[in-house]
């Protein structure tokens, strides 16, 4: 059913992010619930957001009238329930026109594939690790007084660990031997993980090298875990990685590793230098606890609608998205492996170190100075004196990842600047969206101001057009009298399309 008539009208917006995603244990058919909002145009009615995350196959999403006898007793509405990208797509979406009495709820739980979410296309779902959903609400007969975006989050809470197990006088261990490693918790030092590792005979006789892995489910709702082979030169080699729930609790999980014992001996020099087997060990774990918070309450904000994009997939996409996952990975391994780094970014406190291809590759304001004859070519060293150091950091991690970290207005704008200067376009694209998702009264002038610097017509046009349909509530703020005094072109000519 087609609800394109809605568009035009005032609705309520909640955005509901779920941090530490992928580290739900819900059980079958558990549900995670919003923080409630209230919707005052709506008889100040109360309401939550349910996710249903593990219903067989698939995600469910619902919308859920609290009880409350104060309010009226049925209210009809039209609302939207949507998965959000990093930078406001679309990516699944259900619309439908109902009448909610006290209590009721309507939604559907097939919403989305959990394959494509957690897994297919977990980079789009959940950029890092954060699910962002997004509910509209309008009137099924008239229209609210205004437009409102209230923000909120839930985050599971994660215990993460990384250290080292080195097991020493590797090459003495006997088949049946075991050498055991207990994962102990910082509050009440008891262990909630045990790792084993034993040698078995192999069918030519040559010893094969297992792990085990015993979580206590008591304790531990959800946990991954990683463990890899560190080299004599640093490199670390990934032997596997897991994830464990404790709705599943089979007990303990064993890996085979993919050296024999004669193996890792025929090149000890590199595997186990001084008789020591270096094991770097990386997990996280759910206690099954989680935070939850109402961020901010904006009236008169502006509503983006993204177009919906294709959510098919198929067998060879998926494949592509994992081996896409893994180069990512490599590619995040080699921002924090310094040793095989040949340039260094520099601002005014921290220094940076990094790769010249990679940045070539991402940035043509790179690849102009590492290929000609300039300074930094010669140096090896980027000055760069006008960002700040979260700035910088956030560019590298882009540039390495493909992912944004969380951005509020200040760090989006900064960042814009510096996608801007090494003109970095897809970053520059996702900084333009969030500024537009979140454009209102009181920072519109700033936008305005940004863009018309950077010349970016299209963020430029957008915010006149949000200027010109707020016209006295921004015309008579002080941000407006400022930018006349600073930028009256700019404001004259913003003013000239009121005519």
């Amino acid at each position: 059913m087609a609800y394109e008539e809605d568009s035009k009208k005032k609705c309520f917006t909640f955005i509901w992010k779920l941090e530490n995603a992928s580290y739900c244990w819900q059980n079958l058919y558990g549900c995670i619930d919003s923080p409630s909002f209230t919707v005052d145009d709506l008889f100040e009615t109360k309401w939550k957001l349910k996710l249903y995350p593990f219903l067989e196959n698939a995600i469910g999403f619902w919308l859920h009238r609290q009880a409350d006898n104060k309010c009226a007793e049925s209210v009809k509405i039209v609302f939207e329930l949507a998965f959000l990208s990093s930078d406001g797509t679309v990516l699944s979406a259900y619309k439908v026109a109902c009448l909610f009495k006290n209590g009721n709820s309507f939604g559907t739980n097939s919403f989305a594939l959990r394959n494509e979410v957690f897994s297919a296309r977990k980079l789009e779902f959940l950029p890092q690790d954060t699910l962002t959903t997004r509910c509209r609400i309008w009137k099924s007969f008239g229209d609210l007084s205004k437009n409102v975006q209230c923000s909120a989050r839930n985050r599971i809470a994660v215990e993460k660990r990384s250290f080292f197990w080195n097991i020493k006088n590797f090459s003495s261990l006997k088949s049946g031997e075991k050498r055991t490693y207990e994962i102990k918790s910082h509050d009440n030092d008891r262990n909630f993980m045990s790792l084993e590792l034993f040698l078995t005979d192999g069918v030519l006789c040559d010893e094969i090298i297992h792990f085990r892995i015993i979580p206590d489910y008591q304790s531990i709702k959800m946990s991954t875990f990683q463990l890899s082979i560190v080299e004599a030169s640093k490199n670390a080699v990934k032997c596997f990685r897991d994830e464990f729930w404790s709705r599943d609790s089979s007990g303990s999980k064993d890996f085979t590793l993919f050296f024999t014992m004669s193996e890792l001996l025929e090149k000890k020099s590199t595997f186990i230098p001084n008789d020591v087997l270096s094991l770097l060990c990386e997990c996280a774990f759910s206690f099954g606890t989680m935070q939850e918070e109402i961020e901010k309450i904006d009236s008169d904000c502006i509503v983006v609608a993204k177009k919906k994009s294709d959510t098919v997939s198929t067998d060879a996409k998926n494949e592509f998205s994992v081996a896409k996952s893994s180069l990512l990975d490599n590619l995040k391994s080699m921002f924090s492996n310094s040793c095989v780094s040949d340039v260094k970014l520099r601002t005014k406190s921290q220094t940076y170190l990094s790769h010249k291809f990679i940045l070539s590759a991402q940035s043509p304001v790179f690849k102009a100075m590492f290929s000609n004859d300039m300074k930094e070519k010669i140096s090896e060293c980027v000055d760069i004196e006008d960002l700040n150091d979260e700035s910088v950091s956030r560019m590298l991690h882009y540039i390495y990842s493909a992912e944004v970290e969380e951005l509020d207005w200040a760090s989006a704008t900064e960042l814009y600047l510096a996608a801007d200067k090494y003109q970095i376009i897809n970053l520059k694209d996702i900084c333009s969206s969030y500024l537009k998702t979140n454009l209102c009264i009181d920072n519109a002038c700033e936008a305005l101001v940004l863009a018309d610097l950077h010349q970016d017509e299209n963020l430029k046009g957008f915010v006149q057009d949000f200027i010109m349909s707020h016209g006295e509530d921004i015309l008579n703020s002080e941000a407006w009298e400022q930018l006349a005094e600073t930028n009256l072109k700019l404001a004259y000519e913003t003013l000239l399309l009121k005519f």
